[in-house]
């Protein structure tokens, strides 16, 4: 098998498959050499940080082994080990799934406050282009998925508090990681792509009529809802 280019940026997720596979078909046999985190990263067509949490996440799993100015060795496969610590680590995603949620609750109603009382016209536009997008990639739940961040990063943007902004940049990768499988899921269930875009558009309308407090309500019956139906619970 020979590595191919990653189609979606910032997604850790999918450059831990693409690894593991190599590793597994025996594209990289036990004890050789991973190519360099900038190779990596050319190769799969992702950045650099990406590289670095799959590797992580890799190491969790005890395929690779990082030697510090040496480089990242496959290691030895134990397929007993592998299996406990495959489990291990998708155990820890749905915790972290949970706990992300907890933190988004946290960061994106105190985002939609500002966001309501410092907004630009810009930022209107922005945020009804991407609802625009929403509407008519109902049923792709890929482009769904990439739209709903784009439109959770836009708040972030609007509330004119750069470390919010950073906070979210910083977050983001985790964030995307940890939930798109749960997020795609979301957009399965019969419906549900519908719910989230009149739940963003609500948003929307409170932040357009610099209502702060709607506009915090709003994002935070979003997020509940979203995290209801990851939990297999009824809508809010």
């Amino acid at each position: 098998m020979s590595l191919t280019p990653v189609q979606q940026s910032k997604t850790y997720e999918l450059v831990i498959d693409r690894i593991k596979q190599a590793i597994l078909d025996g594209s990289f046999p036990p004890g050789s050499r991973l190519p360099s985190v900038k190779s990596l990263s050319d190769t799969l067509g992702v950045g650099q940080a990406a590289v670095r949490e799959a590797i992580s996440a890799l190491r969790v799993l005890n395929l690779v082994d990082v030697r510090q100015g040496d480089g990242t060795f496959v290691a030895q496969l134990d397929t007993r080990s592998i299996a406990q610590s495959i489990a291990r680590r998708e155990a820890m995603a749905q915790a972290d799934v949970h706990a992300l949620l907890e933190l988004r609750m946290w960061i994106e109603t105190g985002a939609c406050r500002y966001a309501a009382e410092r907004r630009l016209d810009s930022h209107l536009v922005e945020m009804s282009d991407i609802i625009d997008r929403m509407d008519r990639d109902l049923g792709n739940a890929q482009l769904g998925e990439e739209a709903d961040w784009a439109f959770h990063y836009a708040i972030a943007k609007a509330s004119h508090n750069p470390y919010m902004q950073t906070l979210m940049e910083t977050v983001s990768e985790r964030i995307q990681g940890a939930l798109l499988a749960s997020r795609l899921a979301l957009y399965r269930i019969p419906g549900e792509d519908e719910r989230l875009v009149q739940q963003h558009k609500a948003i929307y309308d409170a932040i357009k009529q610099r209502d702060s407090t709607s506009a915090m309500k709003a994002m935070q019956d979003h997020l509940l809802h979203v995290s209801s139906q990851l939990r297999g619970g009824e809508v809010i």
